[in-house]
Formats: structure tokens, C-alpha cells, sequence
């Protein structure tokens, strides 16, 4: 392979012209902006011509430019050649046409990961010219205010002399806030532009406000009647610019063209509102190819941090201190199933032992809990083929399992039902007297607690058991790392409930509530009217307790066919 080089345009073209990409990866000018970072490297054959990135001594594949009909021989070659010169086979950036014609060739050889973090903003031209329509209209009434405050401002193409201006405002703009990897990198990119903007099929803009360069644009021709605008920037302090300095750009260039690429949020959820805020007319999707290469295994030591990764990335809400508490106190590798691709841990499955007690007797059963892929792994089958995979071993075949479901629909296809709820109730303060009756009571008194627990659980034919273990060592630390408070309460010396909870500023929330009859309950309720504040409560179904209330299914199972919504069961856990 040989460097990819500004005087090899014309060398390239023919292939560039033949795949006829749409997305922004695949122009010139982006590639040489940004080939100080990715250090691209070529090679050309009768059919195809391929490129080859290195990121952080990662090596990657752009997609193959070439005729679609070529599009197997250049994957064939590519294959060999990962393999040849030892590295991971990768796609990065694929345009979704091209991935649907080599899923159609392949089939499951290769797994297709999307991250909408990177799928490129396509927008109007002309609703960005015009800024016509009831859409933008406050974008108009920024770019009014704009005229209107600087009537005097004045529009160029970038020139030798506004270059020196063009990087005293970037060191402004963007080292003022902290000097980042991206930041220097980006820099790195628009210096390299603006020195071979005549080599370059580039357009410029810049607009000046009393003798000072104030914002700045750069463009080029895409495929496909579109514009890609590679950088744009502003000074965010004067209402506007950011819309003047595209529209500008826009009256004055590219007369023909109807489409403006804006490329990629990043994920930055700022840069994200800004783009969708533009009412872009299509996401343009982009895809990682990888080799599908998967094992499923029972976790082992080394594959701990992948876990923790995961499981941070996929529950929102769990934070630093939760998954500390659940990986220190609960997790166990025995319990723990890994589907793996090239060996990155990408999808897993945790089945922990429960004991029920039906009509007084126990029982073992299965708990699933984390089950979780990697967010660009999913909708490729991984989860279905690690769930079947867990529920057809032995041990699990015949077991009464239960589980909880963000996604309920997702566990129907094996075997799971919706089967018992909780009341979420948003108490109406108005109905409740503060209560100064019942006291509060030593919240350590773990014996007390478990005490509470099975007196209440007497009403239903089946909940889970509980020892003191789980109050004194797991309960206790469970409520440290999720920042809520058990709260014991007697009335005339006798214990008649706790409750778990988390204080707000304007809101109390209720996650556990255990009381010994209706009265203590409405006692208990009372009690926290004196802190003025809304109260959410989750609570059992047999629970009477006054305001708006929703029905939240909690827990599935694959043996009690709806049972638990006749109010004999209570279950409240989920660690």
C-alpha cells in the first residue's frame, strides 16, 4: 500500500466517482483534512481501490470504492489482507446501501453495528438559504436581530490575508474553553484546508464586524446534489452569526446543488439539539462491518471490567456508587454468562438463586437480572441467541424462573409473561393529616425489620424469603449506595412498619413500604406531610393509599401465567 498524498486526487477519482458514497467519509477533502490523525494509506487494483486507516494503532477499512458488482472481490481481498498483516477485519463508516448489498452476499459472516452518534445530518439547502417556513422561524428572527445590530458586516471568500485572523480566532474560540485532543487535531484539519484551498475543491467564507473576523465557514462538493460544510464556526457571543455565516455561504455557492451535509453529532447531546434543532430532511446511517466471530462462556476473572463497562453503559440509572455496591457485594462470575465477538465481551446474562415461599413452603427458583448488550451489537440476534443458549442448559431447563424487563416484549418469545405489579402512587397531600402519633424508631435494629417484613408478608401466599443476612449486610449497604434512608416506625411501643426512601428537594420517593394493617399505613403516609414535599410511592397491590396511581409490571416469570395479579404474591426486589 502506498500514502495517500495530495497530487493522488486525480489517481483516485475514477473509483471515488464509480462507488458513488454518499456520506462525508468518503470525500477527498475530508480524507486530507483529516489524514494527519488517520493516516491513510491506498491501493489500487484493475477493479477496486481500497484504503486503509490507522486510529490509535487500530487499523480499519474504508468501505472498497468500486461498481457494486466489484464489491465481493474487494472484500475478498480485504480479508486476506487483515488476516495476512494481523489485525481484526473492519469496515468503519458504512453507508447503508453498501451494507445492505453485502448482507445480501454474506448473510451472518459479518455482524452490522450502528451507532447513531455518527450517521451524517442531511438538510435542505434551500430551507437553509431562504430560511423560509414556520420551522425556522426563529433561526430567521436570530439572522434579522443579526442585520439589524451589524448592518455594516462584510462577507468574503477567505484570503491569503484573513488567514493569520481565521487561526487567532480559532486558539479563541476553542483553546479558551480546554485544550482537547479533538480541539488540536481539528485545528490541525483547517490549517492543512486553508494552506491547499486552491488545490482543493473547496469553497470559503468569512464575515468581518468592525475590522474583525468574526466567523468563518468551509465547504465542498459532495455526490448525490450535495454540499458537505466541513468546519463552521462563530463567535457564539453575538446573536446570529452562526445563521448568517451559513446562509451567506450558501447564497453565493453551489447554485445547483439541493442537499447540505452537516456530518455527525459525536453523541455531544449540545451538538446533537444544535443539528436536529436545523430539522434535517434524513439521518443518513453509518455502519461498523466486523467479522461475526461469537462464543458464549461462563464469565471468568479477566472478564470483569468488560462486564462493569457494559453494564454502566446500558442501565441509565445506575451510577458510579450503585455499580460499585452491586459488582463488590453481589456480583458473582459463577452466576454470570459472556457473549463474546473478537473476544469483547458484548453481550451478557447474570441468573442469581432465589428461595419464593408458597403457602408456606420453599422453593427454588432463578433470578435474571443484567442482561445487557452493547448498544452498536444490538439488533443482531445476540441477546436471543445468549438467552437461548442460558435457558437450554441443564441446570436451567425445568427451573421456575423470573426476571425484570425494561423491554418486556423482548422476553415473551421465551416463555415470560407479565405477571406481577406494583402500585406507583403520587399521593395527594390534601387527603393525609400530619401524623405525630407514631415515632421513629432504630433503623439498626435488623431482627425488628425482618420481624416487619414476614408479619407483612402473612397476607399473600407467596413472596420472597428473607434473612437477617440481607438486612444487616446487603439492605443497609444497598440503601448507602443508592442514596435512600430506612425509616422504622412504632405506635404506643409497638413496631408497625418501616419504609425505604430517597429525599429530594421537592420529593420524597417511597421504594419500599411494609406496614401491618391499613390504619398504620395511612399513620405512616401521614407522617411525611410534615416535610411538604411530593410523595411517590411504590407499594404492593393490596395497598390502599389516596391519589393518582399507575399499575408498573415489575417482575415476569415462566410458571405463574398471570397469577401474580390476584394480590398473593409479594416480590420487591432487584439485586
Amino acid at each position: 500500500m502506498q500514502k495517500l498524498l495530495l497530487k493522488d486526487y486525480d489517481k483516485i477519482k475514477p473509483y471515488l466517482d464509480d462507488a458513488d458514497y454518499e456520506g462525508y467519509n468518503s470525500n477527498f477533502v475530508t480524507m486530507m483534512m483529516w489524514d494527519h490523525e488517520y493516516e491513510i494509506f491506498y491501493e489500487i487494483k484493475e477493479n477496486y481501490l481500497i484504503m486503509l486507516h490507522t486510529y490509535m494503532n487500530e487499523k480499519f477499512f474504508a468501505m472498497p470504492f468500486c461498481k457494486p458488482e466489484y464489491y465481493q472481490e474487494a472484500l475478498e481481498y480485504m480479508l486476506e489482507y487483515a488476516n495476512k498483516h494481523n489485525f481484526i477485519f473492519r469496515i468503519d463508516l458504512a453507508v447503508e446501501k453498501f451494507k445492505i448489498l453485502i448482507e445480501e452476499l454474506y448473510g451472518n459472516k459479518f455482524l452490522y453495528l450502528h451507532d447513531e452518534d455518527f450517521d451524517d445530518y442531511i438538510y435542505s439547502k434551500v430551507s437553509l438559504e431562504t430560511l423560509s417556513g414556520k420551522k425556522m422561524q426563529k433561526r430567521r428572527n436570530h439572522f434579522n436581530a443579526f442585520l439589524k445590530e451589524h448592518p455594516d458586516y462584510i462577507y468574503k471568500e477567505i484570503e491569503d490575508e484573513d488567514i493569520d485572523n481565521v487561526l487567532q480566532c480559532l486558539k479563541k474560540w476553542d483553546f479558551s474553553r480546554r485544550i482537547e485532543e479533538s480541539v488540536v487535531s481539528e485545528y490541525i484539519g483547517i490549517v492543512y484546508l486553508l494552506v491547499h484551498r486552491h488545490e482543493l475543491n473547496i469553497k470559503t467564507g468569512c464575515i468581518y464586524i468592525d475590522n474583525k473576523l468574526e466567523a468563518f465557514i468551509i465547504g465542498s462538493p459532495l455526490k448525490h446534489s450535495t454540499i458537505q460544510i466541513h468546519v463552521e464556526k462563530a463567535n457564539k457571543d453575538i446573536r446570529g452569526l452562526y445563521v448568517a455565516i451559513g446562509k451567506l455561504f450558501l447564497e453565493q455557492n453551489y447554485e445547483n446543488y439541493e442537499f447540505v451535509n452537516r456530518e455527525e453529532d459525536m453523541g455531544l447531546e449540545s451538538l446533537r439539539k444544535a443539528k436536529r434543532a436545523l430539522h434535517p430532511v434524513k439521518l443518513l446511517k453509518k455502519y461498523t462491518i466486523i467479522l461475526n466471530n461469537q462464543t458464549i462462556n461462563q464469565a471468568s476473572d479477566k472478564d470483569l471490567y468488560n462486564i462493569i463497562d457494559l453494564w454502566r453503559s446500558s442501565f441509565e440509572d445506575e451510577d458510579e456508587k450503585s455499580t460499585n455496591f452491586y459488582f463488590m457485594n453481589r456480583y458473582q462470575k459463577e452466576n454470570t454468562y459472556v457473549l463474546k465477538n473478537n473476544d469483547l465481551v458484548v453481550s451478557m446474562l447474570q441468573i442469581i438463586p432465589y428461595t419464593l415461599i408458597f403457602n408456606e413452603k420453599e422453593e427454588d427458583v432463578y433470578f435474571i437480572l443484567g442482561v445487557a448488550t452493547n448498544k452498536t451489537y444490538r439488533k443482531q440476534g445476540l441477546m436471543k441467541k445468549l438467552m437461548n443458549y442460558v435457558l437450554s442448559l441443564s441446570k436451567y431447563q425445568n427451573a421456575k424462573i423470573i426476571l425484570q424487563a425494561y423491554n418486556p416484549e423482548l422476553y415473551y418469545q421465551f416463555g415470560f409473561s407479565q405477571d406481577y405489579y406494583h402500585k406507583v402512587t403520587e399521593v395527594d397531600n390534601n387527603l393525609y393529616e400530619d401524623n405525630f402519633l407514631i415515632k421513629t424508631a432504630n433503623n439498626n435494629d435488623y431482627i425488628k425489620l425482618l420481624n416487619l417484613y414476614n408479619q407483612f408478608c402473612k397476607k399473600y401466599t407467596g413472596y420472597r424469603k428473607r434473612n437477617i443476612e440481607y438486612y444487616q449486610n446487603y439492605l443497609a449497604l444497598r440503601c448507602e449506595a443508592f442514596d435512600e434512608k430506612i425509616k422504622v416506625f412504632d405506635l404506643n411501643n409497638k413496631s408497625i412498619g418501616y419504609v425505604i426512601y430517597s429525599e429530594e428537594d421537592v420529593v420524597i420517593k417511597i421504594s419500599e413500604i411494609i406496614y401491618l394493617e391499613q390504619a398504620y399505613l395511612d399513620m405512616i403516609i401521614g407522617h411525611f406531610m410534615i416535610f411538604d414535599k411530593k410523595v411517590i410511592i411504590e407499594s404492593d397491590l393490596k395497598a390502599i393509599i389516596k391519589g393518582d396511581y399507575k399499575y408498573v409490571c415489575t417482575m415476569m416469570s415462566n410458571f405463574l401465567e398471570n397469577n401474580f395479579q390476584d394480590n398473593n404474591f409479594y416480590i420487591n426486589e432487584c439485586l
